[in-house]
């Protein structure tokens, strides 16, 4: 089933309010499957088939009493669940559970929402998201209608198409976005993420040439861009990855950031892959942390400061 398929009967599920068991999203990018499930309950609760602009579309977004979202749940949280949904709706004649990061449920938070995913209460709907099908128990998947999101097979084409931008902006959002059409549109359209964009890449070439572990006004940039922390760090990600790619092949061709072109392969130059690799690992530890509560401003920080330490160690 393509995207566009799979998109469009599970939206439609709502629209003819057929409802018939739970239903897994699965994508690669969460911010991709949250759109979606938002979509769907808009379809659902709007008296206008999902306008976007209404009252109860801006209740789905902003906290409807008729919906519970859940993250990574615990036993505890599911049960509490379990008594939501076994109340009657309060608006709009459906209950509703979202469940982000199902693949990082334990297996026993998993285990206690088999009866519930096996037999809903009548006009209850349940949305469980995951990255990935294999992060998901077995015994849970059978039970949902399975939504596949993948990404666009020629990306930096239909990018390039679809939001009228130039070669090396297709390539950047290609790159950011995972090859999501829609994921890539947000980006385009946000001209604060392209300033912000343009001071992260500062941080990481300063980054690769100080000698001190001042990190403070790094933090600071990330703090003020709170709402667009995991694109800044797949930002962070890709300038360091062209560094290494071009490492290895010494082709600017393979190079994402081509704005960037001079300073990535002048940094090449100067580093080992080791010390390349490590930092990405770096980024890619605090991405994971950031799934979770945690504080904001310790994550960050203790990112900067991993990353200095493994350039200093393993510098040429």
């Amino acid at each position: 089933m393509t995207d566009d398929t799979a998109r469009h009967r599970f939206l439609s599920v709502a629209e003819n309010r057929n409802i018939q068991g739970p239903y897994l999203i699965i994508c690669a990018r969460p911010g991709v499957s949250k759109r979606l499930a938002d979509t769907f309950l808009m379809r659902l609760y709007c008296k206008k088939g999902g306008c976007g602009d209404c009252a109860d579309c801006r209740k789905v977004t902003d906290g409807h009493v008729d919906i519970m979202r859940l993250s990574a749940p615990k036993v505890a949280e599911f049960r509490e669940a379990i008594s939501f949904i076994a109340e009657k709706a309060y608006e709009g004649g459906y209950k509703a559970v979202v469940i982000e990061n199902a693949d990082d449920m334990t297996d026993a938070a998993a285990n206690s929402m088999l009866k519930s995913l096996e037999q809903p209460p009548k006009d209850t709907v349940i949305i469980l998201q995951a990255r990935s099908a294999s992060g998901v128990l077995p015994t849970v998947a059978s039970r949902c209608a399975a939504v596949y999101l993948a990404p666009e097979k020629n990306a930096v084409r239909a990018i390039a198409d679809t939001l009228k931008a130039d070669d090396t902006a297709a390539h950047i959002l290609s790159d950011l976005s995972g090859g999501y059409v829609d994921e890539a549109a947000l980006l385009y359209q946000d001209t604060g993420f392209w300033d912000a964009r343009s001071a992260v890449l500062e941080i990481c070439q300063k980054l690769l040439s100080q000698k001190s572990m001042a990190i403070s006004a790094y933090a600071d940039c990330l703090e003020a861009n709170k709402d667009r922390l995991l694109p800044l760090l797949s930002v962070m990600q890709s300038y360091y990855r062209d560094i290494h790619v071009y490492m290895k092949t010494n082709n600017k061709n393979l190079i994402i950031n081509r704005d960037q072109t001079d300073s990535i392969t002048n940094a090449a130059l100067h580093f080992t892959s080791g010390a390349i690799s490590n930092m990405i690992s770096a980024i890619l530890k605090a991405e994971r942390r950031f799934f979770f509560p945690v504080n904001f401003r310790l994550a960050v920080e203790k990112m900067f400061f991993d990353m200095l330490e493994e350039k200093n160690r393993w510098k040429k």
